[in-house]
């Protein structure tokens, strides 16, 4: 177990219950085990937050580059009403 790092963790009440719960149920092998899923969970969250963000400010860099590109609020405001229009009737987008 040399690559492993002991932490002592609080939870309350009711998720030391429903996480002991999993693991009696046989959803993981033990708490570690759960525990290591609820972390990658947490560390690919955090991926997808990262590269959103990362895309953001592209877009912004772009629309900066591309003034020209950009719609007016009308053009926008209309693409939108389309968009719930076809959403109300059930069609894809």
């Amino acid at each position: 177990m040399s690559n492993t790092t002991r932490f002592s963790v609080s939870l309350n009440n009711d998720k030391g219950a429903a996480l002991r719960a999993l693991v009696e149920s046989g959803v993981y092998p033990s708490l570690s085990s759960a525990f290591d899923s609820a972390v990658d969970h947490l560390l690919e969250l955090e991926r997808q937050r990262k590269a959103w963000w990362e895309e953001i400010a592209r877009r912004c860099d772009e629309a900066e580059a591309h003034p020209e590109r950009l719609l007016s609020l009308e053009e926008f405001v209309r693409g939108l009403e389309e968009q719930i229009e076809q959403d109300e009737a059930g069609m894809p987008a």
